[in-house]
């Protein structure tokens, strides 16, 4: 029987002995998961999302694959910071983007930004300001998300506007021309006006505009006609051709009017008056009992179809002694002036005393 229970003792021992050996084993095993997860996750990091700290265990290097492993998705425009404390600490922060609302130049576009002033916003999107833009806030207010920014686009010009001065027009009466005969001695020349304004301009649209100046450049020059008065261009035309006032083409003022035949004549170079004046055309014939000479006339046919104009009574003869003839005009040299004598002929004509003679 001993050698059973020897035999019986042996297995308890032996199932003993594996027990402990198996115990040792789950031990050992233990201690090198232990020390096994120790080396694993050898670094702290605490990550930063959104104003949350979450700490993680891990023994990657790489930024991203931490954040990858630890479940964090990135945006496009997000940003990530990293600091090392120690060995084996360190902070990630996730910094994420957000959309700012920038309405310039006729469209509105989503700016994503992460932090800054609108200043910053307005540089992001590509927008330059011009010196009289205006922008919905201030440039140094800090963005933040759903922010909007307008900027509108002000702009002055100056523009010049021309205008002309319209010129006067003066009339002179002119009694060597005949009624219904212009002359222009002066042409007329309009003036220059430069206005100078300043527009404003939003958005392309114009909405104001001031007058900064208003300047004269150049003044306008009155155009000067001459217009006839006598019924016909006279024969003897005066130097002062508006010493006399014709109205209807006669004088306007006159002492006397004597009526009767007018002839004419002719003399040879150098002739002179019974008055003593030299005979030139201007000069006439009378009976200086009726007209005394020295006299100054203006003589006009009476159906208005010749003028001899304004004349002096310096001569005389038979036929205006007998009463005849009125006056017996001159028509200058006989060598020039014949013909013309013989054109005007006799004709009945008014003689309009100006300024009686003293003989």
């Amino acid at each position: 029987m001993k050698p059973q229970i020897v035999n019986a003792k042996m297995n308890r021992l032996i199932f003993k002995g594996k027990l402990v050996k198996g115990a040792i084993f789950v031990a050992a095993v233990f201690m090198v998961v232990l020390m096994t997860g120790s080396i694993y996750f050898k670094d702290r990091v605490y990550i930063t999302d959104n104003g949350v700290t979450r700490e993680v265990m891990t023994s990657e290097t790489d930024v991203y694959a931490i954040l990858k492993l630890a479940s964090y998705e990135l945006g496009t425009n997000d940003k990530v910071s990293y600091e090392e404390t120690s060995s084996n600490t360190a902070y990630i922060t996730i910094y994420r983007s957000f959309d700012v609302n920038v309405t310039a130049d006729g469209k509105t576009s989503a700016v994503p930004v992460i932090d800054g002033t609108v200043s910053d916003v307005l540089a992001k999107a590509g927008i330059t300001l011009g010196e009289y833009d205006e922008v919905s806030c201030p440039l140094t207010d800090t963005a933040y998300e759903g922010m909007d920014i307008t900027v509108t686009r002000v702009e002055y010009r100056t523009r010049e506007s021309v205008s002309e001065i319209a010129y006067d027009t003066e009339y002179t009466d002119n009694t060597n021309l005949p009624i219904g005969t212009e002359y222009v001695t002066t042409e007329g020349v309009p003036g220059k006006r430069v206005y100078t304004v300043k527009e404003k301009y939003i958005d392309g649209v114009l909405t104001s505009q001031e007058m900064i100046s208003d300047e004269i450049t150049a003044q306008p020059v009155t155009e000067v006609i001459e217009r006839g008065t006598a019924l016909a261009t006279p024969y003897s035309k005066m130097d002062d051709p508006d010493a006399i006032t014709l109205v209807n083409g006669v004088p306007e003022n006159y002492t006397r009017v004597v009526s009767g035949k007018a002839t004419a004549y002719t003399a040879g170079y150098g002739a002179r008056t019974a008055s003593g004046r030299l005979a030139e055309i201007g000069t006439c014939a009378v009976n200086p009992n009726v007209i005394p000479y020295g006299s100054k006339l203006y003589i006009v046919a009476q159906d208005g179809s010749k003028v001899y104009g304004y004349a002096v009574a310096a001569d005389t003869g038979l036929g205006l002694m007998d009463g005849t003839v009125a006056v017996d005009l001159y028509f200058g040299s006989m060598a020039e002036h014949y013909y013309d004598s013989c054109r005007w002929g006799a004709v009945q004509v008014d003689i309009y005393v100006l300024e009686e003679g003293n003989g």
